[in-house]
Order: structure tokens, then C-alpha cells, then sequence
């Protein structure tokens, strides 16, 4: 017999508040949100398939926190089994995590909540407004470690050196890096390798999407000492719309950070796509969009039996302790008409 199905609504703000107490990441808290730009609600649909009944099965499924550009209200789970809320203390990265028996042949958990997301729009100039957080050396340390597919070649340490020189601002040279990229990449998915973000990929080939398009960002700020993080989460139309809808799978971007002044946005890959309204890309990020998960190489809390994953926006499954990839994701999109 199938276990019934079970609904939790929780406090979610102050559960992650408790989690990461003390922790770097949350002292950007204090930084001053801008006005409401859009107003939504997700459902994320998760299913285990083909599952043999009695297998042990241990699923992650990445879920949004607040922090100065998002509020997360409203969330509520429906599942099998219990899930328990859990935050990573290296990215600050939220999850919901479930163990148990394959009592069916497909299993499904849904994940739903509302995001009001604000106006993220930085002006990059020097003598512009200052933050109100304090640069954390160790906080900025993070952001300047490789991952596995985002490092320095020689390649990008020869660019960085060039496009550097004669720039007198951390913007001034993020600014370089953002139109290089532009320059010498296009969001095309037709050759093999796209979408992992793999530095080589990138620079050899010139092509992919989103993932590609900011691992070269965040590489070239790594060669030039600059930290960058690299985001990715779930993506809704540019405006809102009536009814609920499909979203599209997902989207990833990035910010760097200046003395001072803190972190700025950017948004490479749709710059690429919308080539008349580029500077709308740099310092600014739209307000479709929900962040789900900061980094790359990521150890899930409890930790996965496998080793880290390359970023997580979609659903990370175990099965009897192995890598399970027969699971699929499904995000449905509700706007709140007129919030944007």
C-alpha cells in the first residue's frame, strides 16, 4: 500500500534563520531591499520513476531561502514519506531531504510556495551609494576557490591579463570580462558538452547556454582575484501572465563583488540573446526569476553517498546508494497580475 500523502506548512524564514546563525552568508541580510518587482508562486514537482518496490531511495530537492532580493512565504510540501529542511553552512544552500522505501513504482513530492522578488539594480560607479554590509574576508575567500569545471587556464589567465590593463575599477574590469564573453560566445545548444559549465568547453567551442556563458564570467573574475558566485534557479516570463504555466527548466547567472559597494549582477547569457538591450544586463537582474542554490561542487546536507554535484536546480536522487537519474522535475509558474 502506498503511504499517504503528507502536508507540512512551515515557518520556513525562521527555520532557516536558526540554521545559519552566525554564519557569513547571512549578514548580507542587513543590506536594504529595493520595491517589489514581481510576485509568484511555484510548484516544484519532483518524481522518482521505476522504482523497485522495496529499494531505498534518498532524495535532495533544492529549495529558495530569503535573502535581499527575494522573499519565500508559504511553503508547503506534499509527499509520501516526512521530509526534513535542512541548510548547507559552505553556500547557505536550502534542500528538503527525504529517505525511505519504494512503496510504488513512482513516487512524488511536491514543493510549492509564494516568492516576492524586488527591484536588483546596482549602480556600479564609483561614489555611488555604498552598501550597508562589511566585506567578510572569509565570506569573500569562498568566492575566489575553482571548482572542478570553473578554474583558471592559461587561456583565461592571458585574457584576464589583457583586458585588465589600463581599468582603474573592479567595475570598469567585470565590465571588460562581461562584454568579452559577449564577444566570443553565442547561446547555441547544437554542440555536445553545453550546459555543464565546463570552462574548456567554453572558451574552445564559444558555444552553450546560461551555465557556459557565466562559467567564463566567473573564471576571468577568478584570474583577477575578483570573487563572483555563480546562482541558478527557476525562470518565469519577462512579464506576468494569466494562469498557471510550465516554466522553462532553469536559468543561472551570477554577480561579482566591490569593495565597499557589494555584490552586482549580471545576466550574460540573456545579454547574448537580447543584443539591443545589453546594458540592461550589467548591474541589474529582472525579477522573473527565483535563486535556488549558490556555487558549483556542492555536498548536500546530510551528505550524498556520491561525490559533489555540479550545481543544483534539479532534484539529486540515491538509490540503495547509488546515483538514480530515473527522476524528472516539473515547475509550474503562477503570477500575481499586476506585481510587475
Amino acid at each position: 500500500m502506498t503511504a499517504p500523502m503528507r502536508f507540512t506548512c512551515l515557518p520556513v524564514v525562521i527555520l532557516l534563520m536558526l540554521a545559519v546563525s552566525g554564519c557569513g552568508f547571512m549578514k548580507e541580510s542587513r543590506i536594504q531591499v529595493g520595491a517589489v518587482e514581481r510576485i509568484f508562486h511555484l510548484r516544484y514537482v519532483t518524481s522518482i520513476k521505476d522504482c523497485e518496490i522495496g529499494d531505498e531511495y534518498r532524495l535532495w530537492i533544492p529549495v529558495p531561502h530569503d535573502d535581499p532580493h527575494q522573499k519565500i512565504d508559504g511553503m508547503k510540501v506534499r509527499s509520501p514519506v516526512e521530509g526534513s529542511l535542512y541548510t548547507e553552512n559552505r553556500f547557505g544552500n536550502s534542500m528538503y531531504y527525504f529517505e525511505g522505501i519504494c512503496s510504488a513504482s513512482q513516487l512524488d513530492f511536491t514543493i510549492e510556495y509564494d516568492v516576492t522578488r524586488h527591484t536588483y539594480i546596482v549602480d556600479s560607479a564609483p561614489g555611488s551609494a555604498q552598501e550597508t554590509d562589511i566585506d567578510y574576508p572569509g565570506l569573500m575567500a569562498l568566492y575566489l576557490q575553482p571548482s572542478s569545471l570553473c578554474y583558471v587556464t592559461p587561456v583565461v589567465k592571458r585574457e584576464a591579463e589583457i583586458l585588465t590593463t589600463g581599468k582603474e575599477s573592479v567595475a570598469d574590469i567585470a565590465r571588460s570580462f562581461f562584454d568579452h564573453v559577449l564577444k566570443n560566445m553565442s547561446y547555441d545548444k547544437s554542440h555536445p558538452g553545453w550546459g555543464r559549465g565546463d570552462i574548456m568547453h567554453a572558451c574552445d567551442v564559444g558555444m552553450g547556454n546560461c551555465t557556459d556563458f557565466h562559467t567564463y564570467f566567473n573564471a576571468l573574475c577568478l584570474a583577477s582575484g575578483i570573487p563572483s558566485r555563480f546562482q541558478i534557479g527557476m525562470w518565469g516570463k519577462y512579464y506576468p501572465v494569466n494562469g498557471e504555466y510550465k516554466a522553462a527548466g532553469y536559468h543561472c547567472w551570477c554577480e561579482f563583488h566591490v569593495p565597499g559597494k557589494g555584490w552586482v549582477p549580471v545576466d550574460l547569457s540573456e545579454a547574448e540573446r537580447d543584443p539591443n538591450n545589453i546594458d540592461r544586463y550589467f548591474a541589474s537582474h529582472t525579477g522573473n526569476r527565483v535563486t535556488l542554490s549558490t556555487g558549483r561542487d556542492l555536498i548536500l546536507m546530510p551528505r550524498q553517498a556520491g561525490p559533489p554535484i555540479n550545481y543544483f536546480v534539479n532534484p539529486y536522487v540515491e538509490m540503495n546508494g547509488q546515483l538514480y537519474d530515473k527522476v524528472s522535475k516539473n515547475c509550474f509558474w503562477t503570477d500575481s497580475i499586476g506585481s510587475e
